[in-house]
């Protein structure tokens, strides 16, 4: 009887013990992907608002064009991107490819501003560097707005329209990336 009991008391501990470590694990991961997802969350926000800042950048230079300096102001550069962290719950096999562009996307932003320097540097001409400005943040806010859209999909986030009343952030950096080629 003494046996028995102390089988059963053994063979309890062990069953405990394995399903403790089972049931930590399961809540670990899970807390684990619920914090990795709010981070994709956070990073898809980050870059939505860097497409925002380039469309009211572009659009403040439009102003300031129109108005002729009296109203809005003229682009110089490519909007600065804020700091943003990439997570390593990101690095996982199917969700790799939107880390690597993420981690890539501000050295993208350097380059474009660069450009935009070497307008100023090869032409010395005022309307040169603001036509390539504009040029790089469209291009740069409609960068923002793809990678924010894939990162959105690859952790089952839900889409977001960038559409505020009339202001339409894609239908703007669009417009002004076309206008500047047209002009090209």
């Amino acid at each position: 009887m003494a046996e028995h009991y102390l089988s059963t008391v053994i063979t309890s501990a062990v069953v405990a013990t394995i399903a403790g470590a089972l049931i930590n694990a399961w809540l670990e991961s899970r807390r684990e992907r619920h914090s990795t997802r709010f981070e994709a969350l956070s990073a898809a926000v980050t870059l939505e608002g860097y497409a925002i800042t380039c469309a009211e950048a572009i659009s403040h230079n439009d102003i300031a064009e129109q108005s002729l300096g009296h109203a809005g102001a003229f682009m110089g550069s490519v909007p600065e991107f804020p700091t943003i962290s990439v997570p390593a719950g990101f690095l996982k096999p199917e969700k790799a490819k939107v880390a690597d562009k993420l981690m890539v996307f501000p050295q993208e932003i350097r380059q474009a501003d660069q450009w935009v320097g070497l307008q100023w540097d090869f032409t010395a001409e005022v309307e040169a560097v603001r036509e390539a400005a504009v040029e790089q943040s469209a291009q740069m806010g409609l960068s923002a707005i793809e990678l924010a859209s894939n990162i959105r999909k690859a952790f089952n986030l839900p889409e977001r329209k960038l559409i505020f009343g009339v202001f339409d952030v894609e239908k703007t950096l669009r417009k002004a990336l076309r206008e500047v080629q047209d002009n090209a």
